[in-house]
């Protein structure tokens, strides 16, 4: 039974985030994969806290979203980013913040554990991380957000409006560790030491023997299956 619309995209990360309340007159999954690298800050973070030479060696764009917390680096086939868009009709839909993240969280737990990750925990409590937090967004934890022995794996911010919410979602295939550090190192903060994020191939035998192509099909086919158990 398939009870989420599921839209697959494939584009700019800041045509996304352009729009990020496209879909949500419906329930819906869209799933992105970007065709350019791409740092993403959350809304209340200085775009002159990125460092522009990383930028450009990268060939990165650099992308303000209207949700909150800290900054999350996007490249081609590295992460299943997800937004789930919920209306205010629908049955889901919480005007708890909390409350409505953790059900996000209980997806993501489904997920894991049908991949044979059992030993993912979900973060329960408020938001995490203090200045580390807020300027890396796998630097700190916020409610739904799963860990694995302390290395998150799972983030998860919302951008709420009169329609609705949207629950924008990610988790990489390896998390891009100096990507990340290179672009905030003029924040302005201690960057956090290694091993504080991780992505599902370097945590899963199985997924570290895959391309990044075969890991992310394989993850996004099994977010729609765990997605379609809320129906």
């Amino acid at each position: 039974m398939t009870c989420w619309r599921i839209i697959e995209e494939v584009g700019l990360a800041s045509d996304v985030h352009a729009q990020p309340m496209l879909y949500v007159s419906e329930r819906t999954a869209r799933i992105v994969d970007v065709t350019r690298s791409a740092l993403v800050l959350g809304s209340r973070q200085r775009v002159g806290s990125v460092d522009a030479g990383a930028l450009d060696a990268l060939n990165a764009e650099l992308v303000v979203r209207r949700s909150g917390g800290g900054a999350v680096f996007l490249y081609p086939g590295g992460q299943m980013w997800a937004d789930l868009a919920l209306p205010k009709s629908d049955p889901l839909f919480d005007d708890d913040i909390r409350k409505s993240a953790l059900t996000v969280g209980e997806v993501f737990l489904r997920l894991f554990s049908s991949l044979g990750c059992e030993e993912l925990e979900m973060h329960t409590g408020g938001l995490t991380g203090g200045d580390v937090g807020q300027t890396i967004c796998f630097g700190g934890l916020g409610p739904g957000e799963l860990t694995l022995e302390g290395a998150k794996v799972v983030g998860i911010s919302q951008r709420r409006t009169a329609q609705g919410v949207v629950f924008q979602c990610t988790v990489y295939i390896r998390y891009p560790l100096e990507e990340t550090h290179l672009l905030m190192s003029g924040a302005g903060i201690n960057l956090p030491e290694p091993g504080y994020a991780l992505g599902i191939a370097q945590i899963s035998d199985e997924f570290g023997a895959m391309t990044e192509a075969e890991a992310r099909t394989r993850l996004t086919d099994s977010f729609i299956d765990a997605l379609n158990a809320l129906c």
